[in-house]
């Protein structure tokens, strides 16, 4: 069974593009994160100047949801102002 707690850690040159600094992710670890092309990431810089890699969860919504809503807020606009009136 394998570790869930495995600590993966490879060495990586940094190179340039542009004026952005840019290190790679190693295959295994990009499949171990679910990272595809095209994701987003955050990254964070501790105190101590350590860095950690997040993969951003798409909290974007589709674009019938959108649409739907939209529409919703359009039609109910007089009673969703009447709601935030009354909560103030």
């Amino acid at each position: 069974m394998e570790n869930e707690r495995e600590q993966l850690t490879e060495q990586r040159k940094v190179f340039s593009i542009g004026g952005s600094l840019v290190v790679t992710i190693p295959r295994k670890m990009a499949e171990k994160m679910q990272l595809e092309k095209g994701n987003q990431v955050k990254i964070n810089m501790s105190s101590d100047g350590k860095l950690t890699l997040e993969k951003e969860t798409d909290t974007s919504l589709s674009p019938t949801f959108q649409s739907a809503l939209e529409h919703a807020m359009d039609k109910y606009a007089d009673a969703l102002k009447m709601l935030k009136e009354y909560n103030k």
